[in-house]
């Protein structure tokens, strides 16, 4: 029987083998669209603190400033429960009473 650490190393080496490969690509492309996005909101924010905004310009800037880094913090929670899902080993089986 394999303890935790062993399924754990298990799942790593079938991981660097190409095992769910695209998966964890496309989990790395959230994290960098995320941390893009709560970038993009606060570069959006310190524009506004540094340059005052005129008019109505200025509500639609900070609308989108908030959204976007409300919508990477949400894309970063979604990538890291999905990195932590791709990276939990395997369970492992019951013991079983009867021997097959």
């Amino acid at each position: 029987m394999l303890g935790w650490f062993g399924r754990w190393l298990q799942r790593q080496r079938d991981l660097s083998q190409g095992v769910d490969a695209d998966l964890v690509r496309d989990n790395s492309k959230r994290y960098r669209r995320a941390f893009g996005l709560i970038g993009f909101g606060f570069l959006l924010s310190l524009l506004d603190a540094k340059i005052k905004i005129p008019g109505t310009l200025r509500p639609i800037a900070m609308g989108i400033a908030i959204v976007s880094v409300i919508a990477g913090f949400l894309l970063a929670a979604w990538a890291r429960q999905e990195r932590a899902f791709l990276s939990k080993p395997d369970q492992e089986e019951p013991p079983r009473i009867f021997k097959r």
